[in-house]
């Protein structure tokens, strides 16, 4: 991949015309991406779209290909969370839509010798819309 295409794929999306809902989810996606570039992943895609699947960010690490869902949250973290941790709101359901747009990616992209993850990445923005923490789950599920 050229250097330029990832710098792209790094750069902050525009989130000021999006409604609040919407907003907090784009600034989450953001973070989440320059955390896993600061920390050796090579990002791949953002928002890859099967049929009515998504998957937020497809990164790659170690020969393996890394696909997470990114959950945010409108608040410090820490606080008392009204709908609990965000990645209790990655369900079975989730699950079976995010593996289903991996096997879509996989039979695109086939490589020999890659290895395959799920992970979770929780952001938690201020009500100013600053990210406060960034909780990274590896392997959050399996197939």
């Amino acid at each position: 991949m050229k250097w330029y295409r990832q710098l792209l794929l790094l750069l902050p999306r525009k989130h000021r015309s999006l409604p609040d809902h919407l907003r907090g989810g784009r600034i989450g996606e953001d973070a989440a991406a320059r955390y896993l570039f600061l920390h050796g992943y090579r990002i791949h895609e953002r928002n890859f779209v099967s049929g009515k699947n998504e998957i937020d960010i497809i990164a790659e690490k170690n020969n393996t290909y890394v696909f997470c869902e990114v959950k945010t949250r409108m608040q410090d973290f820490g606080e008392d969370a009204p709908f609990g941790r965000p990645a209790a709101a990655v369900n079975a359901a989730k699950q079976r839509n995010l593996i289903a747009a991996a096997t879509t990616f996989e039979g695109r992209h086939r490589r020999e010798g890659k290895f395959y993850r799920f992970d979770v990445i929780e952001v938690y923005v201020t009500p100013a819309y600053r990210v406060s923490h960034i909780c990274h789950m590896e392997s959050a599920f399996t197939r």
